[in-house]
């Protein structure tokens, strides 16, 4: 397993990388067909690395307190390279934001999230979910950029939507999950305990909250999928059908009238490959849209003083 291999970098490899990729990540495996072998191979390590990370915040075996305290020294290895660090995972980050140029600023904000996934998490607004969101997903579009062979800075904001999109989505796919692991990210005022044995009412609550939250995510990917145009075109059709193959999990929970408490939405392979041939004519669009000639700065209200977000044109 690849996070078993960035912990021990001895025991590491391409074939790691790209097999944790195929099992956790099946949504980017897929469109990381559509990607160069160079910059599908950064992909893997990238979420390799983020898989490792996550696995860290969430070990069962370890109290919060010490994945908190790990978390933090993994946080000042990345912001002063001369600390010396006993962990080997400290090493493989600073290894791949030298390789693949990823700003350091954003795997200290994804470090930022993890840190509060330690604690009990009941998020009570919006801008709380915002700030969150930008953190855990919205860097991975900051880092994805410079795999991706992008250059021009003012795709950066567009970047960082796409991220929050998905997570946004990730967050409605999971409260169930999430709720098991005593976390509520969705800004209503239920507890985890409500959730799991919810009844007829917390339902319909927590049903309000899901379609507010892919309403907003919405908006998010269409800024996210403006900013294709700053791609180059071979990246583009990796980027637009992963987007797509995750906006389709929230379309499909919101087929199903938002009916969370019946488990898991997924996209089984054979949708995913419907869906991708009839992304065709979309993709010949994305190959010739032009860049955009400003972000939606309202998308970025909540995240004032994060790195390289837009809340301040109009």
């Amino acid at each position: 397993m690849v996070t078993q291999s960035l912990i021990s970098p001895e025991l590491s490899s391409r074939e790691n990388a790209i097999d944790t990729l195929a099992a956790h990540g099946k949504t980017f495996y897929w469109a990381s067909f559509f990607l160069t072998k160079r910059q599908a191979a950064a992909a893997a390590d990238l979420y390799a690395c983020c898989r490792a990370l996550d696995d860290l915040a969430d070990a069962p075996t370890q109290s919060a307190l010490s994945k908190k305290q790990r978390l933090k020294a993994l946080k000042l290895a990345l912001e002063d390279p001369s600390q010396p660090s006993n962990q080997p995972l400290s090493t493989a980050l600073r290894s791949l934001s030298s390789k693949y140029l990823i700003p350091t600023a954003a795997l200290v904000s994804l470090l930022d999230g993890l840190i509060t996934d330690t604690e009990q998490v009941a998020i009570s607004n919006k801008s709380s979910l915002d700030r969150y969101c930008f953190r855990v997903a919205g860097t991975v579009g900051l880092m994805m950029c410079p795999i991706l062979e992008v250059t021009d800075e003012q795709a950066l904001p567009f970047a960082i939507d796409l991220g929050m999109a998905m997570q946004l989505t990730n967050i409605c796919r999971d409260v169930l999950e999430d709720a098991e692991l005593g976390r509520r990210y969705l800004p209503v005022e239920v507890t985890p305990a409500e959730i799991r044995f919810a009844s007829d009412t917390i339902k319909i609550r927590v049903q309000h909250a899901i379609a507010d939250q892919l309403h907003r995510a919405e908006a998010f990917y269409e800024s996210g999928l403006r900013g294709l145009a700053y791609l180059p075109r071979r990246s583009r059709i990796a980027i637009l059908v992963a987007a797509h193959l995750y906006r389709a999990i929230g379309r499909k929970l919101k087929s199903q009238d938002y009916a969370w408490w019946e488990g898991r939405i997924v996209i089984p392979t054979s949708e995913k490959l419907g869906l991708t041939l009839r992304l065709l004519p979309t993709l010949l669009i994305a190959l010739l849209q032009p860049k955009p000639s400003r972000h939606a700065s309202n998308l970025h209200a909540n995240l004032e003083g994060l790195p390289h977000v837009n809340h301040t044109q109009s």
